[in-house]
């Protein structure tokens, strides 16, 4: 015999279920979204047919040797045997390769300028993670074909401060950055100066004078990379939001230091610049 429900009890379970789905359309992040890059990115021919199985669009776990899982987007008409640039984004404290990629934002606009986007799960800051981190990039360029000449590390936080170590940590890694943006790191002037100066050809440091968590990080920071550029000294105590380039850097070098007033925990709404920056652009600042 089947169970009867009641007018009165069905209309509360039907209720529960309605703000249920309600709740979980609301709460639970839409998916990303990739856009076409248009067949004049990247270069043609450079891997041969087969010999990358990564597939374009969506993927997201992705692992590397010791395990640690990443979230791949690749333009919506990615092609296998075509070479693009890389955007690996490494997470904040508390935030896995997907919350990673919602708080950043910067899927859309990074596959429609023609980047390959890595998101990866978030390690402790320690010599061990940043050896596990450092495996993201050739991990990616052994399933996805990327050029990797043009490999650009990017993180806020925790992950600004693996953006920075990675290269300062490990100079000659097997496959380097061209390009660094780091927001709001936790790594010291003194953390860096004490490993010799990373061949790095373009480094962005982002930080706001209003940070609590990493207050004064910022400067130093921009100054050590400026320092291993051969850029000339530059005055980075400013008063107002904005970018500053330094001047004078060696062999065609770009150090760039940008300052907000948003607390820690803030993304600076920077994606754009940071985006013009990587592909050898001015940073333009709204």
């Amino acid at each position: 015999m089947g169970m009867r429900v009641s007018r009165g009890t069905a209309m509360p379970i039907v209720m529960a279920v309605i703000v249920s789905i309600g709740l979980w359309f609301f709460l639970v992040p839409s998916r990303p979204k990739v856009e076409a890059a248009g067949q004049d990115i990247g270069i043609k021919a450079a891997c041969s047919p087969g010999s990358r199985t990564g597939h374009a669009d969506l993927y997201d776990n992705l692992q590397t040797a010791d395990m640690l899982t990443i979230a791949v987007r690749t333009p919506s008409d990615y092609d296998p045997t075509r070479a693009y640039p890389l955007l690996v984004v490494f997470p904040p404290a508390g935030y896995n390769r997907l919350g990673s990629e919602n708080f950043y934002d910067l899927t859309t606009e990074a596959t429609r300028r023609g980047f390959i986007v890595a998101y990866s799960n978030h390690l402790g800051v320690s010599p061990p993670s940043v050896l596990q981190q450092a495996k993201v990039s050739e991990t990616v360029a052994s399933f996805f074909c990327v050029d990797e000449h043009s490999i650009a590390y990017l993180g806020h936080s925790d992950g600004g401060s693996m953006a920075e170590g990675i290269p300062a940590y490990i100079p000659k890694a097997a496959v380097a950055p061209r390009s660094i943006v780091a927001s709001g790191a936790g790594i010291t002037a003194e953390d860096l100066a004490a490993m010799p100066c990373p061949s790095i050809p373009a480094v962005m440091i982002v930080h706001s004078r209003n940070d609590e968590r990493f207050p004064g990080f910022g400067p130093g920071a921009a100054a050590y990379w400026g320092r291993c550029a051969a850029c000339a000294p530059a005055d980075l105590n400013a008063s107002a939001d904005g970018c500053h380039d330094f001047t004078g850097c060696a062999k065609g070098k770009r150090v760039t230091y940008c300052e907000t007033s948003l607390p820690h925990k803030k993304w600076p709404l920077l994606n754009s610049a940071m985006l013009d920056f990587i592909q050898g652009g001015k940073a333009q600042v709204p």
